[in-house]
C-alpha cells in the first residue's frame, strides 16, 4: 500500500485562521510536526481546522458539528464582519511521487463545498464550479459532466462519488477519511465501559472495544510496548459483560499479582495506551494537542520517540506541546525541521512560522538543547516581533 502525507496545508476564515499557512513559506510538512505557542495562539484550532477538513471527506458535518457542540456560525472567523466561506487548498504526496491537491470553497450556511478542484500530477480529475461537476474517466471509460449534481451532500461532493472513481480521488478521500484528531483525550471517558467500536472515539470514549477488536499479533505488540513505559504491567485484557460493554483490565505484578479494572487504572496509563495503540489502528495522520498532559515526565523520552518513529510505519503526526521537555527530546535536526511557532498578529490573526529559523532561536541553537532554547526565549516578545510590534531580533538572551 503506497504512503500518503500532507504536505501543505492552506486555509481561509476558518475561527483564527484567517489567512494561514502550514507551514510557511516554501517548506513541507514531515512526518513528525510539533506545534508551540503562547496559549490562544491558534494551536487546537488548527488541529480543529485539520479534525474539519476530515469531516468534509466524511460528508457529514451535522454529526460533527453536534459531536463539538458547535453551530455552523462558530466555523467562520469571527475578526470583523462575517463571511460565511471558508477557502482551502491542501497538498498530498504519495510515496510514489504522485502529487494530489485538493482546493474548495466550503460554505458554512450550506454546510457543502460549492466550489472543489482536485488535481492529480497537473491532471484535472474533479471540478465543482457553478453547480456544473466533472469527474475524470477511469479505466478508459469517458469523463463524465453532470450540468447539476445529481445527489445530496454535505461537506465534499467527492464524499459521496463511487469508490471507482479516478484512484486520485480514492487516495484522497482515503487520507482525509484516516485522519484522527485525539485533542479531546478524556481519561474520565476511557475509564468507562462501552460498546463495539472499531475506533477509539474522538475523547477515547470507545478505548477498551477498540483494544479489544486488535489482533492478537497487535495486541501482543501493544503489551510489549506497554511494558517498556510500565515495567509492573504483566498484561491486559477487555472483559466483556452483559449486552456487549467492554472494560479494560490489567494485571500488575508486584510482591502479589493484581487486577485493575478500568474505572482505577490510572489517567497517565490510560493516556499513554490509547496513543501506542494508534501505532494498530488504520489512521495514517494523528493529532495530539498538549501531549504531555497526565503523562509522568519520565515516560515522556520513550513516548516522543515512538511518536516520531511512526513516520518509517507510513503514519504522520502532528503534536502540541507547552513543555519545553518534549522539545528536549527531539534531536537538533528533527527540532530545526519540524517545530513550528505558531503566533497572532496585532489584528488577532493567526500564522506560522519554523522555531528554529529565527535570528534568536537558531543561534541559541548552537550552544542549547531544542527545550533550553525554549526555557531561554520569551515567546510573548518573539511573538510580538513576528506580529510587527517590535522590531528588534538580536541574537542572545531573549527573555
Amino acid at each position: 500500500m503506497e504512503f500518503l502525507m500532507i504536505t501543505k496545508f492552506h486555509i481561509e476564515n476558518f475561527k483564527s485562521l484567517y489567512n494561514f499557512d502550514l507551514p510557511s513559506n516554501s517548506h513541507r510538512l514531515g512526518s513528525f510536526t510539533c506545534l508551540i505557542g503562547l496559549n490562544g495562539s491558534g494551536k487546537s484550532t488548527l488541529l480543529q481546522a485539520f479534525d474539519f477538513m476530515a469531516q468534509l471527506a466524511n460528508g457529514n458535518i451535522d454529526a460533527w458539528l453536534a459531536r463539538r457542540e458547535w453551530n455552523r456560525n462558530e466555523l467562520v472567523n469571527n475578526l470583523g464582519k462575517k463571511k460565511p466561506v471558508i477557502t482551502f487548498n491542501i497538498e498530498i504526496k504519495t510515496t510514489s511521487g504522485t502529487e494530489i491537491t485538493w482546493e474548495g470553497r466550503f460554505n458554512s450556511h450550506l454546510l457543502k463545498c460549492t466550489t472543489e478542484n482536485v488535481i492529480a500530477n497537473d491532471r484535472p480529475v474533479l471540478k465543482l464550479e457553478d453547480g456544473v461537476l466533472f469527474v475524470a474517466g477511469v479505466k478508459g471509460n469517458p469523463d463524465i459532466r453532470f450540468d447539476k449534481v445529481p445527489f445530496e451532500y454535505q461537506g465534499a461532493v467527492f464524499s459521496q462519488l463511487k469508490v471507482d472513481a479516478d484512484p486520485a480521488i480514492g487516495e484522497l478521500k482515503s487520507e482525509m477519511q484516516g485522519l484522527c484528531s485525539l485533542e479531546l483525550l478524556s481519561p474520565q471517558l476511557m475509564h468507562r465501559k462501552a460498546r463495539a467500536s472499531k475506533d477509539i472515539g474522538k475523547s477515547g470514549e470507545n478505548l477498551s472495544p477498540f483494544l479489544d477488536q486488535l489482533t492478537s499479533e497487535s495486541k501482543e505488540k501493544l503489551q510489549k510496548m506497554l511494558q517498556e513505559f510500565y515495567p509492573q504491567l504483566s498484561s491486559w485484557n477487555v472483559k466483556t459483560y452483559r449486552f456487549g460493554w467492554k472494560s479494560l483490565r490489567i494485571q500488575e505484578s508486584f510482591k502479589e499479582s493484581a487486577t485493575v479494572e478500568s474505572g482505577h487504572i490510572n489517567d497517565g496509563f490510560l493516556r499513554v495506551i490509547a496513543i501506542l495503540a494508534q501505532a494498530h489502528s488504520n489512521h495514517r495522520f494523528l493529532l495530539f494537542d498538549e501531549i504531555e498532559n497526565g503523562i509522568n515526565p519520565a515516560l515522556v523520552e520513550r513516548l516522543m520517540d515512538f511518536l516520531v518513529s511512526l513516520g518509517s510505519q507510513g503514519k504522520q503526526v502532528i503534536v502540541t506541546t507547552h513543555s519545553p521537555m518534549i522539545l528536549n527530546f527531539l534531536t537538533d535536526d528533527v527540532a530545526r525541521e519540524d517545530v513550528l511557532l505558531l503566533y497572532k498578529t496585532n489584528d488577532g490573526k493567526t500564522q506560522s512560522c519554523r522555531y528554529f529559523d529565527q535570528p534568536e532561536t537558531g543561534y541559541k541553537l548552537k550552544a542549547l538543547g531544542p527545550g533550553e532554547v525554549f526555557i531561554d526565549t520569551d515567546l510573548t516578545k518573539l511573538a510580538a516581533r513576528l506580529s510587527g510590534s517590535i522590531t528588534n531580533a538580536l541574537p542572545g538572551k531573549a527573555g
